[in-house]
């Protein structure tokens, strides 16, 4: 159940008001997005049967507003399932681009010292030989490490979030006075 002051509070966040009593206004955040965030965190599964009631002020409510909100949320939910499309496809190209790019340098750098080491300082006691490898092993896995966890788990987050704004536009929507 969303409580709001207007109808325009579903989309946009109203100014802070610690004082007041209704969460939207203390935190001064859009009443959708707000709540597609804790049905991520109660992770809703049936969808369907699922009911979002808006309760506004009495004299806010037109006879069309419910089909009007209704409309408006499958546009908000289409428009931000693209977004997080493309928020989704962008990291993964950027990732892949990173990934390679410091393979590439993971590559090179152990070629360095492997010729380096293999020539130069083939005098060299093994312990800087250990010490030497242990740190180029450790360089190469940190800049791994970013561009690595960045593919694998930054698609997470949006496609959950993309699951529920479906799951939002299948929802029965009512709007109804403040009790």
């Amino acid at each position: 159940m969303l409580k709001l002051n207007t109808i325009n509070e579903l989309f946009n966040a109203p100014d802070v008001n610690p004082f007041s009593e209704n969460d939207i206004d203390v935190l001064g955040e859009a009443a959708l997005p707000h709540a597609v965030r804790q049905m991520l965190a109660r992770r809703i599964r049936h969808w369907r049967e699922g009911r979002m009631v808006i309760q506004l002020p009495p004299d806010q409510i037109t006879p069309d507003l419910q089909a009007q909100t209704k409309d408006a949320v499958r546009r908000f939910c289409t428009a931000r399932i693209e977004d997080n499309r493309l928020t989704i496809r962008l990291s993964r190209v950027r990732s892949a681009l990173g990934l390679a790019m410091v393979t590439i340098i993971s590559v090179v750098v152990v070629a360095v010292a492997w010729l380096i080491f293999n020539t130069i300082f083939a005098a060299v006691s093994d312990t800087v030989g250990v010490v030497v490898a242990a740190s180029i092993s450790v360089f190469v896995w940190v800049i791994l490490w970013d561009p690595m966890e960045k593919l694998i788990f930054d698609w997470v987050t949006p496609a959950l979030e993309n699951r529920h704004l479906r799951g939002i536009m299948d929802m029965d929507l009512v709007v109804e006075p403040w009790q």
